[in-house]
């Protein structure tokens, strides 16, 4: 892979596409203020950033970092979760060890939100016998590389989430960079709204869209798996970049930590 240099950093390219990996920093160390906003004009460049450590990374640590990089979520309490830790959300596998088997779908988190999360900070701390994987692709990317006339389609749509949230334009520019970037979700149950005159699509439409950007998804350089290992920090931007957890099969336990930074509120249709 193509090694790259910052500022302040060594960098290596993830793939072509998306990311880069941090080659000079343990996430679990200490991090001043010029590092951490050097970190943060990678993110708006490269929209993810993996870094390693040789140790599993500390709850404390991901914690910090998080909250250096921006307002952090903090969600309720509920069983299963950390007491102590109400940024990180644990995600498992198995029922009471977590919130069970999340983000198997093309998705961004807290896409259903009016103000949705801006940074989601994963890493894992456990991995069952079969591995596990975490698929990203950068939706910049991903728009750019639809057929003009399914642009055009896209481009008065609005997801629906259903009654409890508001539709959310399919197509949207990123609120710091303006790059256009598609809305992945399989929460779009209700299907789709044409924006332009506030019709529903037809269950059958909707079904042909949903079916055409999930396939596009898994097009060939449009997405990048990374194989969990203990040590690693994933930071992605929620703006940018959707994810899906891959499916495992064995009874071994997997959990996956998740921080998040608070992001800005979602534009109207007419503002972006």
């Amino acid at each position: 892979m193509e090694t790259l240099q910052s500022k302040e950093l060594k960098l290596q390219k993830i793939t072509p596409n998306l990311g880069v990996t941090i080659l000079d920093i343990d996430p679990n160390a200490a991090m001043d203020h010029k590092t951490a906003k050097e970190i943060d004009m990678l993110i708006n460049t490269h929209h993810l950033v993996l870094m390693k450590s040789d140790k599993p990374i500390e709850r404390e640590a991901q914690v910090n970092l998080t909250k250096q990089l921006g307002e952090p979520w903090r969600y309720d309490y509920i069983p299963g979760q950390y007491k102590d830790y109400p940024e990180i959300f644990k995600v498992t596998n198995q029922k009471g060890n977590g919130f069970t088997n999340a983000g198997q779908v093309w998705h961004s988190d807290g896409s259903i939100y009016n103000k949705r999360m801006h940074l989601s900070i994963f890493s894992i701390d456990k991995i069952p016998i079969d591995g596990a994987s975490t698929y990203f692709s950068n939706l910049n990317y991903a728009y750019e590389r639809l057929p003009d006339t399914m642009k055009q389609r896209l481009s008065t749509l609005e997801g629906n989430f259903g009654k409890m949230y508001r539709s959310h334009p399919v197509v949207w520019k990123h609120p710091i960079t303006r790059i256009d970037l598609l809305h992945i979700s399989e929460g779009f149950k209700n299907g789709f709204i044409d924006g332009a005159n506030s019709n529903s699509l037809s269950f059958d439409e909707s079904q042909e869209i949903h079916r055409f950007l999930n396939n596009h998804m898994w097009k060939e350089n449009t997405y990048y798996e990374h194989k969990w290992k203990l040590g690693d920090l994933v930071i992605a931007d929620n703006y940018a970049v959707a994810h899906l957890a891959k499916p495992n099969y064995s009874n071994t336990l997997r959990v996956l930590h998740r921080t998040a930074t608070k992001g800005e509120k979602r534009a109207k249709r007419d503002e972006t």
